[in-house]
């Protein structure tokens, strides 16, 4: 029924390019590294930061080497088609408001948002629904509805340079930055974490009539945003406006089954009391462990479930589990709305610098990604792979003393790729079938390089 439930629309299609992932995942699945077998790889732990709601051409559209706003080819149109002759006004933090700040129009173009809002300012955060995300590739997928389906007018054609990214910058030109890596699923957050960890869209069968499709879609696929069942929620939500518990199978399963230690380290899920939910702290749908069954009513299992300074107590310990998952709180996510670039990027050079200095440097692979674009700008149309997606171009990077130096990788993954790398490193089957045709990335590695010293962070 699940399987079912998860093919309708666009099957057909989906079946062959899943083959052509197959195929051209085969010819790079090596990454430049004949003869190393799984076992043999040098880094024994994996840490994934997964961060939020930023596009890859937002912050790396002009990094030298990667395919960025230079090729763009399309200005962008109205709902008719026309061209606009200046973009739409953007708007304010409310998102019904002009934004005082834009004192001159804009160019029908990508534009430096950094000269205008620094980025330790928050911006509007735009649209970034499931179905509204595949209007804005448009009707021939020039990527040019971007501005006439968004809700904050020109301000999705912002974007920031080095200036405001000094950290994500300096490890971009110190290792590996991928510019074909794709949110998952076309929106949203929610489902981009299920994504992350399971390779697959949750469910809700016969879900109320009331709740939006852009929230559970006409076949019961969630989409969009919702709450899971399990506390921490946010509060006063009704049980029917939360997912029902999920029972498929998730990477922290197929770890415990094989005796790989892990964790999903989420900042604030210690909280307090009662605990803080929602953008000032701890969000609870973007910790996609608590929509699972196995995980919440088993307390080994719950467990795993843990708080950003267990993180950095098991660095320094040498307990550190063999694959972790990070976690910002809505402060340091990067968020649009309610958090900010600057707030991103010295939470990312926190955690990298505190792992550079662990004695774990020199066995470990870092994979830092995000969750979705966030409705920002990006000029690359996504591949058609199966009904849900991929989505957009995010920002992602390999961390290693084992990966390339300044290196752009040009193959394609998305978010399945994470899970991709932590099977292919531990011998462990896949969980769904996007996760099995997925790529690993290895094309990031030189895994006869002696391992590299940590780089100085701004």
């Amino acid at each position: 029924m699940l399987r079912r439930m998860q093919i309708q629309g666009g099957w057909v299609l989906g079946v062959l390019s899943g083959l052509l992932w197959i195929i051209l995942g085969g010819c790079a699945e090596w990454g430049g590294n004949p003869g190393f077998a799984s076992t043999q790889a040098p880094f024994t732990h994996i840490i994934v930061l997964f961060q939020e709601n930023r596009s890859f051409d937002h912050y790396f559209g002009h990094f030298p080497g990667a395919d960025g706003l230079a090729n763009v080819r399309y200005p962008q149109t109205d709902k008719t088609g026309k061209p606009y002759d200046i973009l739409p006004p953007p708007l304010a933090l409310d998102r019904r408001s002009l934004d005082p700040r834009f004192r001159e129009p804009l160019p029908n173009a990508p534009f430096d948002l950094g000269r205008i809002i620094p980025p330790d300012l928050p911006t509007a955060d735009p649209a970034h629904r499931f179905f509204l995300v595949q209007r804005q590739y448009g009707p021939e997928r020039k990527v040019d509805r971007w501005v006439a389906e968004t809700n904050v007018g020109g301000l999705v054609m912002g974007y920031y340079g080095r200036e405001a990214n000094p950290v994500q910058w300096k490890l971009a030109e110190e290792f590996v930055l991928f510019d074909r890596w794709f949110q998952a699923i076309h929106g949203s957050s929610n489902t981009n974490h299920y994504y992350l960890v399971a390779a697959h869209a949750a469910i809700y069968p016969n879900a109320p009539k009331d709740l939006p499709e852009e929230v559970v879609d006409k076949h019961g696929n969630i989409v969009g945003t919702i709450q899971p069942w399990y506390e921490p929620h946010m509060p006063n939500v009704p049980d029917a406006r939360r997912a029902p518990p999920q029972t498929f199978p998730t990477i922290g399963d197929r770890l415990s089954a094989a005796g790989i230690t892990w964790a999903w380290y989420h900042e604030g899920w210690n909280g307090g009391s009662p605990m803080v939910r929602g953008n000032a702290g701890y969000i609870p749908h973007h910790n996609p462990f608590t929509y699972f069954k196995q995980i919440m009513e088993n307390p080994s299992m719950r467990a795993h479930l843990q708080d950003l300074p267990d993180f950095h107590r098991a660095l320094q310990n040498g307990t550190l589990p063999q694959v972790a998952f990070l976690k910002a709180n809505g402060p340091h996510n990067a968020h649009g709305g309610y958090s900010t670039v600057a707030a991103g990027d010295r939470w990312v050079g926190e955690i990298v610098t505190a792992i550079m200095r662990s004695p774990y440097w020199n066995r470990v692979a870092i994979l830092l990604t995000y969750d979705e674009g966030g409705g920002w700008f990006d000029h690359v149309p996504p591949p058609v792979l199966d009904y849900f997606g991929p989505g957009s171009r995010v920002p992602t990077l390999l961390i290693s003393p084992y990966a390339k130096k300044g290196y752009v990788a040009h193959d394609t993954y998305d978010h399945t790729s994470v899970l991709k790398l932590i099977e292919w490193r531990f011998g462990l089957e896949p969980l769904a079938e996007r996760d099995r045709n997925a790529r690993a990335p290895l094309e990031a590695f030189d895994f006869q390089q002696p391992p590299r010293q940590p780089v100085p962070l701004p």
